[in-house]
């Protein structure tokens, strides 16, 4: 059975949360009473969220993190305010394909910065303030595209990051073995979201290789409502009926 969390109302950090997987797992925390810190680039999409979760849960607290991770200079600065902090989950991406000759230098560098270079520097800023929990915890979202090499099309500069966030998940891990605090790798497959289209790639929705992002989050409540004992280090969840 799932274990009841040491803390009450515990406080989850979410990174890029305005639509799809982030969003849709703020909104199924807010049912479970978490207190809701979440990032995004804009304060009005920020704040519209806000609302929306205030009126799922009016008694909960809710935060907002406004920060452009592709200029990870800020980041250090937006994310060191906070100061009580039970979970990290590192979920911002931003999605690329095509030959890697014909993505532009500054694309790679979006690509590097959001993907791993933020998930990096916002995990260490705020280490300390983890290890200051009762039991804290760190879910790192990857890709299963950043541990399977692609076959017949190419995103190559994507993959790299998502190998990047793979190594460091296992590294951390290992890192925090036997601590209070409890660090995960999670690798889904493409879900039916606006993430594609975001990065500028028409692909339709419901194609037959995407699931339902509900599935994704119910993958990541699994994890985070694991006892202290165990730890599910990595979860792969693909579409296998395709």
């Amino acid at each position: 059975m799932p274990f009841e969390q040491p803390q009450t109302n515990p406080t989850v950090l979410i990174t890029g949360y305005t639509d799809g997987l982030g969003k849709l797992l703020a909104i199924n925390l807010a049912k479970r009473n978490f207190h809701i810190i979440i990032h995004g680039r804009n304060q009005d999409k920020a704040q519209a969220v806000i609302e929306e979760l205030k009126a799922i849960n009016p008694k909960g607290k809710y935060e907002t993190i406004i920060c452009d991770f592709n200029k990870p200079q800020e980041i250090a600065d937006k994310f060191g305010k906070i100061n009580t902090l039970d979970i990290l989950i590192n979920n911002a991406g931003v999605w690329a394909e095509g030959n890697t000759v014909d993505i532009t230098p500054e694309r790679i560098i979006e690509l590097v910065n959001v993907n791993l270079l933020a998930c990096l520097i916002v995990t260490r800023v705020l280490l300390p303030v983890l290890k200051k929990s009762n039991f804290g915890q760190i879910l790192n979202v990857s890709s299963i595209g950043g541990v399977e090499l692609p076959s017949g099309y190419f995103h190559t500069i994507y993959t790299a990051t998502k190998f990047g966030v793979q190594a460091f998940s296992e590294a951390l891990a290992k890192e925090f073995d036997n601590s209070n605090i409890r660090v995960m790798g999670y690798y889904p497959g493409g879900m039916n979201t606006k993430f594609f289209k975001k990065s500028g790639f028409d692909y339709k929705e419901n194609e037959p290789w995407m699931f339902d992002p509900q599935e994704s989050v119910d993958a990541m409540i699994f994890m985070l409502t694991r006892n202290p004992k165990v730890n599910v280090k990595r979860l792969d969840l693909i579409n296998h009926l395709q």
